[in-house]
């Protein structure tokens, strides 16, 4: 049995006709016993439509960067808020005032506010030319129990520090028994950089410099990495 795990977001999905032949080989690849895991960055509401829109099939999927874990019946297997946080001072070391648009997640909630309780993540696009990566340090100094990720050039997000896609991955795997050896993970950005490190990871095309330095190798699509697992007769 293998496993893989794949992003969403220009990965996965990168054009409606790539995620159509995606959906087929994933369909193939699952029917030989094996098990497909989306982990993307979506809250749950924005992930359930596009599952809807394409009719995507998985049998476990890694919501807002891991820290809400369900399973294809919608039931939640895990699920980390954000903890230790006096969530109106983080709102105002934000600057949200600066911001084009924020929300935040909690476990199956996509559109809450910052005194909404147990929240998972946090989302804030911010107005041109604001500094950016002035505030992350900020908040990366003063919070050092979540991780914040750049997910844009003007918007970043925030979850637990306890949890990342790759640690995510670990708790499932471990539930199901399945050796490290035999994860595969495909990403293209920040978010999926420790689960392309600690797993059989192989990077999009065009992805973060940082992505392909880690990775096994590139692909073009989740199609071409599962031929590629097929014809080395990993199944």
């Amino acid at each position: 049995m293998k496993v893989l795990v794949s992003d969403y977001d220009k990965t996965f999905y990168t054009s409606d006709k790539d995620i159509k032949k995606n959906i087929k080989t994933v369909e193939k690849f699952v029917k030989y016993g094996n098990i497909f895991i989306i982990a993307t960055g979506r809250s749950y509401m924005d992930f359930k439509k596009k599952v809807d829109a394409y009719q995507i099939k998985y049998d476990y999927v890694l919501l807002n960067h891991g820290a809400t874990i369900l399973d294809k019946f919608d039931n939640v297997l895990y699920d980390f808020p954000i903890e230790n946080t006096n969530m109106q001072e983080l709102r105002q070391d934000l600057e949200i005032s600066k911001s084009l648009e924020y929300f935040c997640c909690s476990k199956l909630e996509s559109r809450v506010d910052f005194n909404h309780e147990n929240l998972t993540k946090i989302a804030i696009r911010y107005l041109p030319l604001v500094n950016i990566s002035k505030i992350k340090e900020k908040i990366d100094k003063k919070y050092p129990h979540v991780n914040t990720y750049l997910v844009s050039s003007n918007m970043y997000e925030i979850i637990s520090k306890k949890i990342d896609k790759s640690k995510a991955i670990k708790l499932l795997i471990h539930d199901l028994n399945i050796n490290k050896n035999d994860v595969f993970t495909i990403g293209d950005s920040y978010t999926d950089l420790n689960m392309i490190k600690d797993f059989n990871g192989y990077a999009m095309k065009k992805s973060v410099k940082e992505l392909i330095d880690v990775a096994h190798g590139e692909v073009r699509s989740v199609t071409e990495l599962i031929e590629r697992i097929i014809s080395k007769n990993y199944l």
